[in-house]
Order: C-alpha cells, then structure tokens, then sequence
C-alpha cells in the first residue's frame, strides 16, 4: 500500500494538466501496464488505444493519461495520434482542446521547469529529420496514421515542380518546407510567411537552430490587402493552407498568391470527406473543386499560361505562368 501511494506521489510530480485532464509520461511499457492495472484496482475505467492509456475515475471527472513517448519520439506524427485515438475517448472535441492536449503530451516528457520555446524546439527538429529520410529515401509504404510520410510525398513532389532561385512559402506554419527548401538549394532565396506569431517563431528557431541560410520568415496574412507586397516569385507554395480559410475567402487568397507568382504556383490540399475541425480546417476538397479553382486561376490570369491537379497525398494543383519544363 505505501509503494502505491509513493508511486502516485511521483507520478503527479512529474504530470502535466490541463484542465481536469492529469498527463503523465511513463518510461516503458511495464510502467504503462502497471498504472493501467494501479488504476483499474481504484475502480478507475480504463480504456486503451495504440499509445495511451486513459483512466477515468466513476464520476468522470478525473481523467489519467498515460504514454511512453520520450523526447526523443516526439515528432509531428503526434498530431495523429492525439486527434484519431483521443477524439475517439472524447477527451479532444475541438482545435483549442486538441492543441492544449497536443502540447501536454510533448510537455510531459521534460522535466520541471519546462521551457515552451525548448519543447516545440525539440518537436520540430525530431520531424525535421523525419522529414529529410522521407525526402531522401521515402518509405517502400505510407503508414495508415502519419502526419510525417505524406508530407514527405509532398514536398518531394514539390522539390521536382519548382524552377527558379526565388521561392515564397505560405502558411509555413512550422517551417518544414522552407528549411529543406534552403538546404537542397543552398544558394536560393527563401522566403517564408504565415500570419500566426508562434508559427513564425517556431519557424525561424528550427531554421537558426540547423543554421540553414538564404531563409526569410514575415508574420504576413495571405488575405491582407498589403500581402502582394511582398514581391515577384518564381515558385510560390501554399501547403495545407486553403482549407483553413472559408469559401468566401479561398478568391482572395489564390489572386493574392497568383500576383506574386512568376512562374509556378503549387497549392497542396487534403481530400476529406467530412471537415476537420479539430485541425481548424473551415472546407473540405475534392479533385474536381481543385480543377476547377485550377481553372478559375487561369481565368484570372488572362488565360495564359495552363494548369493541371496531381494525387500526391491528397490534392496538388499545379497552375503554369509560363511555359516551364518539369
């Protein structure tokens, strides 16, 4: 009985909480089956999914979550996991609930005091280097539940559809892209926007910390009047970016993007049946909606130059300024 109580005592130490939720990061997976079973004898409900355990106690009003994430594992393929096998549980319902319990994961696994800025540092230099093995040597088969491997797809397939030395990111939201961009060029200019504050500091440390060069991150809104203002492109990229702006929108922000495009604009979206909200998506795509955005581009643009839509990972609308050999 007194183990008991001096492993509880340790593990609320060592917890994270947010709200009624207690996240606590366990060192392996007899850890984990022992609090499953500690747990299951205070007649708590338990309930397992492929990375958690969740303890809840009889009013409901308690809940226990438990992982053996380390530092080490903690990358962006996180995200799926926390939005598939915690909004089953019902303990993510909406964007801000999974972004607090996201963010609570990854905290648990570093000691007090937990540095913010360290934490989402570690995050994004663990997918970093994901990223590059996917980019370098993509896996033989994409995994079911990834937020790593498809985005690997995605910018390989960017990588080969982007001429020229200028290229303009919107939405880069953590700073993948422009960083491997500026790496495989090593001379090109890269410039990177996105009109989240956290995102662009986020973005700017992982580029300091793996001291790439030629990258440029701005806090600019794809929407803003002033957004064409940042200059002429040779390749301008908007990854994931369209389906968190709403119908009335979506005009705005593909003239803004085509008036600072020289000579190709890549537009990558999800295809998803049902919007995601916990992801903060506001429309869902199909092929056929991003043909005709595709067309309605060109339209715009005098009808010169063309456009088509590839399948890499959901949508990829490819729209041609000029004629340019791929």
């Amino acid at each position: 009985m007194a183990l008991s109580h001096l492993n509880f005592v340790k593990e609320k130490r060592q917890a994270v909480r947010v709200g009624n939720l207690t996240i606590v990061a366990l060192p392996d997976q007899d850890a984990l089956m022992a609090h499953k079973h500690q747990y299951i004898q205070r007649g708590y409900k338990v309930s397992e999914t492929p990375h958690f355990v969740v303890c809840r106690d009889q009013s409901l009003s308690r809940t226990y979550l438990f992982h053996t994430f380390q530092q080490m594992n903690v990358d962006a393929d996180l995200i799926c996991y926390v939005e598939q096998e915690l909004s089953s549980l019902d303990i993510v319902s909406s964007e801000r609930q999974f972004g607090a319990a996201l963010f609570a994961v990854m905290a648990s696994t570093f000691p007090e005091p937990r540095h913010q800025p360290a934490i989402w540092q570690r995050f994004c230099l663990n997918t970093l280097i994901r990223l590059r093995e996917e980019t370098e040597t993509p896996s033989l088969s994409v995994p079911t539940v990834s937020y790593i491997a498809p985005f690997g797809a995605i910018y390989r397939r960017i990588f080969e559809l982007s001429p020229g030395p200028k290229h303009l990111d919107v939405g880069c939201s953590f700073g993948f892209l422009p960083v491997l961009l500026a790496e495989r060029s090593g001379t090109s200019d890269v410039i990177a926007c996105d009109n989240n504050p956290d995102a662009v500091m986020f973005s700017k440390n992982l580029a300091s910390a793996v001291q790439t060069h030629h990258t440029t991150f701005q806090l600019r809104d794809v929407l803003s009047a002033d957004f064409p203002a940042l200059g002429y492109f040779d390749t301008v990229t908007a990854i994931h970016l369209l389906e968190h702006l709403s119908e009335q929108e979506l005009p705005i922000a593909l003239m803004h993007l085509l008036q600072v495009t020289v000579r190709r604009l890549l537009i990558a979206v999800p295809y998803e049946e049902t919007i995601q909200p916990l992801y903060g998506h506001r429309q869902t795509f199909t092929r056929d909606k991003l043909d005709h955005w595709g067309k309605w581009c060109i339209e715009q643009s005098g009808n010169h130059g063309h456009h088509w839509c590839e399948d890499v990972m959901g949508g990829l609308l490819v729209v041609e300024r000029d004629a340019v050999e791929s």
